[in-house]
């Protein structure tokens, strides 16, 4: 998680810190690791889905975390594709501003979702009803 969320926090301040002459869009160089980042993220989040779906399923926060994931991720691609495009085009520059600093709060709701899944749950196992 540490990797997936680094780089596109990198990215954001990247984009919400510098002017359009000094904005780096090397930093884009990051995506594929990003990417196997996110898979890794799947894969582990998979697993504890099987192994306790009624702990998962039956708690809000984790569909808070799994939307604001999606959106954090959706923006993520969006960067990916059209960095160099916001680097010659003012609006786009304005959209991408405003896309980072949205995409900040996405990640942190996604982290604190993702450590409060620890303690909100009220149902661990199904089998405890039966």
């Amino acid at each position: 998680m540490a990797l997936v969320v680094g780089v596109n926090i990198a990215v954001c301040l990247n984009l919400l810190t510098s002017s359009q002459d000094s904005f780096s869009a090397a930093i884009t160089r990051f995506y594929p690791i990003h990417w196997w980042g996110v898979l890794v993220i799947f894969l582990s989040g998979i697993a504890l889905l099987i192994a306790y779906p009624a702990k998962a399923l039956t708690n809000p926060v984790f569909f808070l975390k799994l939307l604001a994931l999606a959106a954090a991720l959706t923006i993520a691609r969006y960067f990916q594709n059209n960095l160099q495009l916001a680097q010659v085009d003012v609006k786009k520059r304005q959209l991408a501003k405003k896309l980072a600093a949205s995409a900040l709060v996405l990640w942190l709701i996604t982290l604190f979702a993702g450590r409060f899944l620890a303690y909100t749950h009220s149902v661990l196992l199904a089998s405890r009803y039966f």
